[in-house]
């Protein structure tokens, strides 16, 4: 079956094509986290598959989301009643935050400026990252911060831009599209004369 991909998003208003404001813009999907540490091996704080999403719009907007794989769940349906230790163990798991962001398109550098915040320190902070962007992959690197003994850690991450996919697909009536969601294994099925609040969500 062939797959019809959606065109790559059209540039923000008086930003040029090939600054970094311009193509930051998207949905970018995490791919690694790594933690350089001076003098010592690197580390991985979510393991070798973690899993997130960072979101650049066109209007200053970002919004950031990683996880660590495999957290427990809470014994309570109640979020409201975990235990301390499922608190720590989930929010020791989880990056959240989203605010603002600023690019410096001479340094390379894009600075998130998060205005909510899961880890409360960060609200109203400056986030530097280095940029390093060819085509669908992204390296995003923080400054180096001390640690316990002085050292240095620079956190590394890698992201590729998330693309949708629509896949061409028929019923008993018309030619209709199936949005895929690979990750969540969920498609949205789409017909051309059907309105968008009518649209069917379905397990693939």
């Amino acid at each position: 079956m062939n797959t019809v991909r959606y065109p790559p998003q059209s540039e923000a208003p008086g930003r040029e094509p090939s600054s970094y404001a311009n193509r930051l813009i998207g949905v970018w999907r995490l791919v690694t986290y790594i933690d350089e540490h001076e003098g010592s091996n690197d580390t991985q704080p979510f393991g070798p598959n973690p899993q997130g999403f960072l979101i650049y719009m066109a209007d200053g907007f970002v919004s950031a989301q990683l996880m660590k794989p495999g957290r427990s769940v809470f014994h309570s349906s109640d979020w409201h009643h975990g235990t301390p230790q499922e608190y720590q163990a989930a929010g020791s798991g989880y990056i959240a935050y989203c605010g603002t962001y600023e690019v410096d398109e001479e340094k390379a550098t894009v600075t998130h400026i998060p205005s909510v915040s899961l880890l409360p320190n960060l609200i109203d902070g400056r986030q530097c990252r280095s940029i390093d962007l060819q085509g669908d992959r992204l390296v995003l690197r923080a400054a180096g911060a001390p640690v316990a003994g002085g050292a240095y850690v620079t956190s590394r991450l890698e992201w590729t831009r998330a693309i949708p996919t629509l896949t061409p697909t028929t019923n008993d009536h018309d030619t209709c599209f199936v949005l895929e969601n690979q990750r969540s294994k969920t498609s949205v099925l789409i017909t051309p004369n059907t309105p968008t609040s009518a649209r069917s969500l379905k397990k693939t």
